[in-house]
């Protein structure tokens, strides 16, 4: 996570700017309030909160987990300043440890170009690039929460091409993101990491074929350097054990994902697959190497608006609730499969940190939920989630058939 520095350089530079334009100063209310220092600065507040309560079933040897969790309860600032600068902080209030999240400065160059630079998502997995305010499910894909890289400091460049049909951000990041801690209070587990994703959106701007304008397809690679250690990849369950064997790894981590997303009017699907090897130079029991380990994910998933709104990002109810009507209603599935290991890895193998044949391990995920969209500042969720985990090809003892249900308030301004 980072330190207090980008967040102290990012302060300045705003108190710096908003002084000459004090006596200008405006307010306005929209989704979110906003202060507007003249033409020169733009603060737009923000709040998220969100709640769950949960009913996870018992597992062996896992620790019991908490009924009531406050999921988030976040705080943060936004906007542009100067014209051609924006910046967003984030700071998390029920994290002591490590506070902020989003801390970054855009510099717009060029109408084509963008820079960012600071604490921030790395650009690689849909699933984990989106807001989690915006998520169709109470929790991300099993991939893309721990497959995907996550949040770290660095620099990136972005914009978009050919009247915006095409998407790019590449950059350079001093850690391997936040996902790949084995827990949240451990340091990162992988030094300097490249990233690059590109999204084609062919039919954008189409004016035949309005139903294809919201299709898009991705690609997403990250490449950084592995220090030596149980420094692998983490997976865990859905309730949040750890579910992958740790194993000794040195020299490169590679990830490699693809994506696609469609969204015709009141419907949508989406999908994703994410492939990430570890290297295992001279880990073996004789200085000698090992085969890379392999971790593998992916997911689709529909929803349908069965009250009719157009789904985006972000659903505003055509009639809100208690005023023209119920809010804007959601169904919503979504299948999913998290795996370790597996092909000739799966034979002959034993779980020691240094053996050659990694034991395989699948987690394969159904979830059924529906969203209640009461207006555009509250939103109710709950899931009916059924996992079955499998240590090479048969089902881990007592982890088949396992259900949890969950229910989410979030509250957003």
């Amino acid at each position: 996570m980072p330190d207090r520095f980008p967040a102290a350089v990012v302060g300045v530079c705003l108190l710096s700017v908003a002084a000459p334009a004090a006596a200008q100063v405006t307010f306005t209310f929209d989704k979110h309030p906003s202060i507007h220092f003249g033409k020169v600065l733009n603060v737009d507040g923000r709040v998220q909160v969100q709640t769950d309560w949960r009913d996870f079933p018992l597992e062996p040897a896992t620790d019991p987990k908490r009924v009531f969790d406050l999921r988030r309860a976040r705080v943060g600032i936004g906007g542009t300043f100067l014209t051609h600068f924006g910046y967003q902080i984030e700071r998390e209030l029920d994290d002591p440890i490590t506070p902020w999240r989003d801390v970054y400065v855009d510099a717009s160059l060029l109408r084509s170009v963008q820079i960012r630079g600071g604490h921030f998502k790395i650009p690689f997995g849909l699933d984990q690039l989106a807001s989690a305010m915006d998520l169709d499910f109470n929790y991300r894909s099993l991939a893309g929460a721990y497959l995907a890289p996550g949040r770290d400091t660095g620099v990136m460049a972005l914009g978009r091409l050919i009247k915006g049909v095409v998407k790019y951000e590449a950059g350079v990041f001093r850690q391997g993101g936040a996902n790949v801690r084995s827990s949240e209070r451990a340091g990162a587990q992988s030094d300097r990491t490249f990233a690059g994703h590109l999204v084609v959106k062919p039919w954008d701007n189409s004016k035949t074929l309005r139903s294809l304008r919201s299709l898009s397809a991705g690609i997403a690679y990250t490449d950084g350097r592995l220090p030596e250690g149980l420094n692998s990849l983490r997976g865990k369950t859905v309730p949040g054990d750890e579910f992958f064997e740790r194993v000794y790894v040195k020299g490169r981590r590679q990830r490699v994902g693809g994506e696609f997303q469609w969204r015709p009017g009141p419907t949508s699907v989406q999908g994703e697959f994410i492939r990430a090897s570890d290297q295992r130079r001279n880990q073996g029991v004789d200085d000698e190497n090992l085969p890379d380990v392999v971790a593998h994910g992916w997911y689709v998933s529909g929803t349908w608006l069965v009250t009719g709104e157009r789904k985006m990002d972000t659903i505003t109810p055509t009639r809100p609730f208690l005023k023209r009507g119920i809010g804007a209603v959601e169904l919503a599935g979504r299948v999913e499969h998290l795996g370790s290991g597996g092909g000739s890895q799966a034979r002959n193998s034993f779980p020691t940190p240094r053996a050659a044949s990694v034991p395989a391990r699948t987690d394969d995920v159904w979830t059924a939920g529906a969203n209640w969209y009461l207006n555009k500042f509250i939103k109710l969720q709950a899931n009916v989630i059924r996992g079955e985990r499998r240590a090479g090809d048969a089902v881990i003892p007592g982890q088949g058939a396992l259900w949890s249900r969950t229910v989410r308030i979030q509250f957003e301004l």
